[in-house]
Formats: C-alpha cells, structure tokens, sequence
C-alpha cells in the first residue's frame, strides 16, 4: 500500500504525458538540427484501472530538404520533401530506452505523406510483470490483471517482477493537411513488432501504451489528430488513437492470447511562448476498451488528464540560398 502511495504521489504531481498533438512530429521543427526536449504524462480522475503515466525524453532530428535549396534553420513549409534522421533517449518510473530512426517525404504536396522506419530498445526497471492474456477457467481474466491496482501491487518486487529487455521494429506511415489558417489535420497507421525476453510465460506489459502483450507481438495504432491555429500563442488540440495488439492461438486449438484493444478522446488547449520555443498543453479525454469482458471498472475511472512541456534548443544557422 505504502508502494502504491509513492508512486501514485510521485506520477500524479507532475500528471505529465508526451504527444498530446502533432503525433506526427513535424510542427516546430526546422530545416537542419533540432534538439527538443519534454515532461510529460497522465492520471485519470479516478484510481483503480489506468496505470498513470510520467515520461521524460530527449529528442534529436535532423530535417534535411530534398531539393536543390538548403534552408537550414527555416521553418518546415508543409509542402516541402525532405529526409528525417531521428534519435531519442526516454526514461520513466518503469523502462527507460532509446530510439533511432529515419523516415522520408518524398512529394512536394498538400496533403503530404512520410513513412519512417524505427527501432526501439527498451530496459524495464524491474517491472516487468506477468499478465493474463486470455480468459480462462480457474486461469483468471484480462481484467483482473489489466488495470493499474494489478500492477502496482507487482511492479518491483523480488517475487513478481523482473529485469527485462525489449526491443521494437516500428513502420509509420502518416498523412496530414495544413490549411491556410496555420491549422494542421493528421491521419497515421504506427505498426510495431515487439520482441521482449522474458521468462514470464511470454506474457508482458507495455507501459509506454499501457497493454498486456506477448513476448513476440504486433501492435497496431491508429492515429487522428487536428491542431488548430486560434493565435500566435494559443490553440485548440484534440486527437484519436486505437490500439489493437495480435492474437495467438496453440496447435491444438487453445487461445495463447486474445487480441487486446483500446481507445483514447483528447481535446485541450496548447500554448506557445513568444520565440516559440516552449510549449504547454492541456488536454483532458476518455479511453475505453470496445469489448466487453476487458473492463471492470466504473465510468469515472475512464476519464483521464493530460498535460506536456516541452522545450526545443535555438541553433545559430542562417538559410543558405
């Protein structure tokens, strides 16, 4: 119990989490390097069934334009191709990793499309806990284990826990619209296979999305978004994402892991400095899991909060023509 207080203590003060909008990365990025970096996490309204969430990463991109003009330290026009190289450390209460990375877009339109290919390598701080991944008689349920008071009763202890490894080959294909107004629409489809070892009984937890996963597993994110431009300082976010993972079934018939899904509602408010090297946003929602028998909690305990800062690093360059 004492556990349980700590942490809640320690994740809910800060009630941070990254990628309110814009998951796609492009807005406040600039042609050349950019170094960013950002707090940020989750809690809901009412304890019990989502794991409260606290991340702190530091992000690199480098942004080059395929053209003839180089017009590093410029702002990213939404009609331009370019080449992105990316790399990033993140750490939290329970895996710390890094992520590398490159992605490409190709056409000089609106709308536009980039893909990218990452890799992922994580470390759990002994948190990696064995999960229930299929219903089962006299074997428990997926709701039994899937919620946050599961957790944290086994997260870092000798008995239930473990020193894992993962790592994650990840394909992004994103679209977004700008509009004239400033405003920018988005639509992406993240697809990951997972690889985490452990002697859990192939059976593990995914903090960074908060599921139930098998050792070797797929997940599939579904992701729409809209950044609307109010001021130069100020704008109304809102976004959509699905989760679904893979399922698995035995030789002989039996259900290894049943295929795991949730979805997350955000609308809030971003807001910008000045220099616009600093951001703030605010974005209270609701998740839900679409089939039944994965939750057994109360609608209160469905309502989440969500904030971020994030900071980007000023370079010296001067737009070479």
């Amino acid at each position: 119990m004492l556990k349980k207080t700590l942490l809640l203590t320690f994740l809910i003060c800060p009630s941070l989490w990254s990628f309110t909008y814009d998951q796609h990365g492009i807005l406040g990025l600039d042609y050349g390097p950019n170094i960013s970096w950002t707090f940020a996490g989750n809690t809901p309204i009412s304890f019990g069934q989502w794991l409260p969430q606290f991340t702190g990463s530091l992000d690199y991109n480098w942004i080059e334009p395929l053209g003839e003009r180089l017009p590093y330290g410029e702002e990213i026009g939404f009609r331009e191709a370019f080449l992105r190289l990316q790399a990033s450390i993140q750490t939290s209460p329970f895996y710390g990793g890094f992520m590398v990375g490159m992605g490409l877009r190709p056409f000089k339109t609106n709308p536009q499309v980039e893909v990218r290919f990452l890799y992922q390598s994580t470390i759990y701080y002994n948190s990696n806990i064995e999960m229930v991944l299929a219903d089962s008689t006299g074997g428990g349920s997926i709701s039994d284990s899937w919620n946050a008071d599961y957790v944290l009763d086994h997260v870092w202890s000798q008995e239930f826990s473990r020193v894992d490894f993962s790592q994650n080959f990840n394909v992004w294909v994103d679209f977004d619209f700008a509009f004239r107004s400033g405003s920018i629409m988005g639509l992406g489809g993240h697809f990951t296979l997972t690889d985490i070892q452990t002697k859990h009984d192939n059976k593990s937890y995914d903090y960074e999305r908060n599921l139930p996963v098998f050792s070797r597993d797929y997940i599939f994110e579904l992701i729409f978004f809209h950044h609307i431009h109010l001021s130069d300082k100020w704008n109304f976010v809102y976004y959509l994402n699905g989760y679904q993972t893979g399922f698995l079934r035995n030789d002989d018939g039996t259900i290894l892991k049943e295929s795991l899904s949730y979805g997350k509602i955000m609308a809030g408010i971003n807001f910008q400095s000045e220099n616009k090297l600093r951001s703030f946003t605010v974005t209270p929602g609701f998740w839900f899991r679409p089939k039944k028998g994965q939750y057994n909690g109360t609608l209160l305990q469905q309502f989440l909060i969500h904030l971020q800062y994030q900071g980007h690093f000023s370079f010296p360059f001067r737009s070479r023509k």
